[in-house]
């Protein structure tokens, strides 16, 4: 194992020392080097502007480079450069843009006669003559028959991040260069060819999900580092090219969410670090948005959602490692350096993009050479879980053994207290997890979605992007999500409180009409709003001895049940009587739906199927529940009941009789 690590090291520092020796060259020197700090360059931000338009335009215009390769960061624009030098007589020369995913690349010089010579190229279009596509573009510009002093003007177009390695070189420098260049390039190809195929095998032989969950990984990651960022698809020809070239971050996107799966399994999640399940499958699902958006051709916004995910995906890796490995998950040593190697790596990428640091041939290489080497570490890592496994299986093995060689009756009794103890693990295990999965779907599907709604509002503000009225119109919009927001909180606090910490009642004596006045009040509005008709009868006493608190969330809850579920301009009863049993409140409500209306659905101690009001009012499903279980705390009793075209919900609750 320590071979390999100095293995791995040793292949680092080479890689390294390699990119940093690349240093770039004048444009008069034509060897295989990038030449970004000796050219001009200019923005054209409506890409309207011709070539007649840019020659007419003085050199003060342009910009004059100050790194070996070009960044441009994100951009929709197109990009002139300007490269000016001295050609020798009958000295065949290449201009190399050294980067595969520039969409479209238009190329003007002239020829030993002065006339025009364009070259057309670049990832979306098909191979032109003099012009060889390979994971660059190189073109054959004209021989002169004298020493002269040429300017190429260069024309760059694209919806992504432009990083604009150029190169002016002869063809035996160009052989020279990348002979070198691809040699190491062979070497990380070789890698995750290996270790592609060991980790396949081990998947058939010991049927493991995780080394499956890896090699989708590997096989998706390695897809997207080869065929797009280092652009091998020209293998495949033009058309396929094309197609990679269009839709580049769906693979991506697969990659994001194999490396969710596999970071899940090997770590153990619910086990080791179970507050990260939901920031995973917050992440998981921004993968997803990326699959959608570069799947239909937003190729600017999926890349800044790349960027974005893969710095994250990488850290939120990195930060459920340590955690995994504080709670006793030994394996994840390797896997934390690994995920610290890349997600160093991608800052660094991230920050050269960003035009803090200089953009150079060693942060090119970045990104391929780091996920190979993270790729080696995790392999690393899934090996050494594989030993821990089979030193756990042999321990299992040997106590076993052990206790063969005892007494029946101390083995039976042994194994009849671990089968209790199991039993009593497992059904504390699933009483947490189907609370913790009903509190995580309920925050991740109900509620977040309001809130983002706002936060967008507040940033279109924020950005002046909306005018008063605008802003005024699109808060009342958002008015009644606010509110039943509030309303599912204040349900999901109760919920989770009776679930986790036990219901606690502290009974009073008080009058539950004024406890219905009060909260009639805040309906009002709302009633009045969908022009509902309110019919009220209150007969006899109402004073009864019970949890206030409780009590006045049942009332909130069927006053705003009956409210959500009945038609614009139908009716509703409100009853309040004095009975036998008790002091009985009834709800009673016209519905628009009649044969949609599952009674069995409502009642019991499953959570009822979240439904939209008649005025699109979101619910989650936990109100009814709540009121059963307070009402029968309280020692009341609940009961729904229909007929025809209404709904009644009836509580009764003891007086002080």
């Amino acid at each position: 194992m320590r071979s390999n690590i100095h293995f791995t090291i040793g292949i680092t520092l080479f890689l390294m020392f390699f990119a940093v020796c690349c240093k770039g060259q004048s444009t008069n020197d034509f060897s295989y080097q990038n030449i970004g700090d000796d050219l001009y360059y200019l923005e054209d931000k409506s890409s309207a502007m011709s070539l007649t338009d840019v020659k007419k335009l003085a050199d003060t215009e342009f910009t004059k480079g100050k790194d070996e390769i070009l960044n441009f960061g994100n951009t929709s624009s197109a990009w002139w450069i300007k490269i000016s030098y001295t050609v020798k007589q009958d000295l065949p020369l290449y201009l190399i843009i050294d980067a595969p995913n520039i969409e479209y690349i238009d190329a003007y010089t002239t020829d030993s006669n002065g006339q025009t010579v364009l070259f057309k190229t670049g990832s979306l279009r098909t191979t032109q003559p003099n012009v060889i596509v390979r994971n660059n573009f190189m073109l054959n510009l004209p021989v002169t028959s004298k020493i002269e002093n040429k300017t190429i003007y260069l024309r760059l177009k694209t919806n992504n991040i432009l990083l604009a390695p150029i190169k002016l070189a002869t063809a035996e420098s160009v052989i020279q260069g990348q002979e070198f260049k691809q040699g190491i390039e062979y070497i990380y190809i070789g890698l995750l060819i290996g270790l592609l195929l060991f980790n396949l095998f081990l998947f058939v032989s010991v049927r493991d999900i995780t080394y499956l969950y890896y090699v989708l990984y590997v096989l998706t990651l390695s897809s997207y580092l080869l065929i797009y960022i280092r652009g091998y698809g020209f293998i495949f020809g033009d058309e396929i090219r094309i197609f990679f070239n269009q839709y580049p971050h769906v693979l991506l996107s697969f990659s994001v969410i194999a490396s969710l799966l596999f970071c899940n399994k090997f770590l153990h999640l619910r086990q080791r670090a179970p507050k990260m399940l939901g920031i995973f499958y917050g992440i998981g699902g921004l993968g997803l948005i990326l699959f959608f958006v570069s799947a239909l051709g937003f190729k600017h916004t999926a890349t800044t959602i790349a960027q974005f995910l893969t710095v994250t995906v990488a850290v939120v890796a990195w930060i459920a490692g340590v955690i995994a490995y504080r709670n006793g998950h030994r394996p994840a040593k390797y896997y934390i350096v690994a995920w610290f190697f890349i997600w160093v790596t991608v800052a660094m990428v991230t920050l050269s993009l960003g035009g803090l640091i200089p953009s150079s041939e060693f942060t090119i290489q970045l990104v391929p050479i780091g996920s190979t080497l993270e790729l080696l570490l995790l392999s690393f890592a899934l090996g050494d879980r594989y030993k821990v496994l089979i030193k756990t299986e042999q321990e299992v093995r040997d106590e076993n053994l052990f206790l063969v060689r005892t007494q029946n009756q101390r083995l039976e009794e042994k194994v009849h207290e671990r089968t209790l103890q199991l039993n009593s693990t497992i059904k504390e295990l699933e009483s947490s997890n189907a609370i913790k999965n009903k509190l995580f779907s309920i925050i991740a599907h109900d509620l977040r979605s309001p809130l983002n709604s706002l936060l967008g509002i507040l940033s279109l503000s924020d950005m002046q992007l909306l005018t008063p009225e605008e802003l005024q119109e699109l808060l009342e919009e958002n008015k009644k999500t606010i509110k039943s927001v509030s309303y599912t909180m204040d349900n999901l606090l109760h919920w989770a409180q009776s679930q986790m910490d036990g219901l606690i009642t502290k009974k009073d004596r008080f009058e539950l009409k004024a406890v219905f006045d009060e909260l009639l009040v805040l309906y009002l509005p709302l009633i009045k709003q969908k022009g509902i008709q309110l019919e009220q009868l209150v007969e006899g006493d109402s004073i009864i001895s019970a949890d206030r608190n409780q009590v006045s969330l049942v009332l909130r809850n069927l006053i705003d049940n009956a409210i959500k579920f009945t038609p614009l301009g139908g009716k509703i009863w409100f009853t309040l009587q004095s009975i036998p049993e008790g002091v009985q409140f009834l709800t009673e409500n016209e519905v628009a739906d009649n044969p949609g209306i599952d009674i069995d659905n409502m009642i019991g101690n499953k959570m009822a199927s979240a439904t939209r009001g008649t005025g699109n009012e979101q619910g989650v499903g936990l109100g009814l529940i709540l009121c059963q279980e307070y009402v029968k705390n309280n020692g009341g009793t609940f009961q729904v009941d229909q007929k025809e075209n209404r709904i009644r919900f009836s509580v009764v609750l003891p007086d002080e009789r």
